[in-house]
């Protein structure tokens, strides 16, 4: 991350938009390096300042007193008249004029793209941000808790990248959690139509450990017509290592397949 993104967190920390584990990662981040630190407390003391910075508005008070004012008029009964006048522009007035009204839009058009600009880098940034918090989450050995919301993140990611598919992977045939793994398979499944993916689940039938695991596996690649994974299937069927009721799915699924 570079320092740029973090200080637009640390802005976005002091002006209480972050939450959740974001919000927690910012506070750390400030709390174990001087350097963020330095930064988070100028940053603040700016900011309130600024606050104190304020466009001044007119007082009520003052329409008030006009209103009153136009009520004694027509209590004494002096009529207010409007005088209408009529205007004459010169060719060069209105030149003026069209050069000024162009020039305004312009203006406007600069401005929102601008905004659409900074739009697209907070964008980025927060998806940034998600692969991050995603990945280290998979890798936190302590809390598989922690491990399951990583994933479930990970599925409801629209764009997921190389590096969080990898991250499935890896967790998918080596965590030491059943549920964990099977929760990996699942979000892989969304993603299933990459070749890189279906490679992946083809072969970690035959690297997995846990036989809940590997029928899981096994009735995906029925479901999903995978005739590319019937050698993958004899291979499990002939290991001596494989115990029997998984030698029966992978029958069954060959049968299914052939």
């Amino acid at each position: 991350m570079t320092e740029e993104e973090m200080k637009d967190l640390m802005i976005d920390y002091i002006d209480g938009h972050l939450a959740g584990e974001l919000k927690e990662f910012v506070a750390k981040q400030i709390e174990k390096n001087a350097e963020h630190k330095k930064q988070f407390e100028e940053l603040k003391r700016t900011m309130d300042l600024l606050q104190y910075d304020r466009e001044l508005e007119p007082d009520c008070s003052m329409k008030g007193a006009f209103e009153e004012l136009l009520k004694q008029e027509a209590g004494t009964g002096v009529k207010v008249r409007t005088v209408k006048r009529r205007w004459h522009f010169s060719p060069w007035q209105i030149a003026a004029s069209v050069v000024l009204v162009s020039g305004l839009f312009i203006t406007l058009l600069v401005v929102q793209n601008n905004r659409n600009q900074q739009q697209i880098a907070d964008l980025k940034r927060e998806m940034e941000m998600t692969k991050y918090l995603v990945i280290q989450s998979l890798e936190d050995r302590s809390s598989a808790s922690r491990r399951l919301q990583a994933i479930n993140t990970a599925y409801d990611v629209k764009n997921i990248d190389k590096e969080i598919i990898n991250a499935l992977i890896r967790t998918m045939n080596n965590d030491d959690n059943t549920n964990v793994r099977l929760a990996a398979v699942e979000a892989l499944v969304k993603y299933a139509d990459e070749p890189d993916v279906m490679s992946a689940l083809i072969v970690s039938m035959e690297q997995q450990t846990d036989p809940l695991v590997q029928i899981t596996l096994i009735n995906l690649m029925v479901q999903l017509r995978q005739k590319g994974a019937v050698e993958e299937l004899q291979r499990i069927i002939k290991d001596e290592k494989t115990i029997q009721t998984v030698k029966d799915e992978a029958h069954m699924a060959v049968f299914k397949l052939s």
